[in-house]
């Protein structure tokens, strides 16, 4: 406890804080002071997630080569008509989420052969991937 209240003495007894009490309104400047500073972190984030978002945006707008050959092979399958996919891959290329939306999915049966169909072909283990209904006339 000696070592806190040393600290605050010597913050308390700084000529920092000194100039500072001297500061007419010194409240409103610090408060002004932090919030120009939350809104610099604030515009420096939100800069980056919305590039991020617009490249994840333009990347999902078309299906790269394996994902297309995965939906052309997934809609081949008997009660299964149109269908996505998308493939999540980690740094290290390996696949961690395939998502698949396609008609026919409403049924169990159809999911499961989904499900194995996105398997065999990504390497992908069954918590890892998602199958969901594709909306009418989507």
């Amino acid at each position: 406890m000696n070592f806190i209240r040393n600290v605050k003495s010597k913050i308390v007894n700084s000529r920092l804080i000194a100039k500072l009490k001297t500061v007419k309104n010194v409240e409103l400047v610090i408060a002004v002071i932090l919030a120009l500073i939350a809104a610099v972190a604030y515009f420096a984030l939100s800069t980056e997630s919305a590039s991020k978002e617009t490249a994840s945006v333009a990347s999902s707008v078309e299906m790269n080569e394996t994902e297309a050959r995965l939906a052309e092979v997934i809609s081949e399958i008997s009660g299964v008509g149109r269908s996505r996919v998308l493939i999540t891959t980690g740094t290290d290329d390996k696949v961690v989420g395939v998502v698949v939306i396609a008609e026919g999915a409403e049924s169990m049966e159809n999911r499961v052969k989904m499900i194995r169909c996105a398997m065999i072909a990504t390497g992908a283990t069954v918590d890892e991937i998602e199958i969901f209904e594709m909306q009418k006339g989507g």
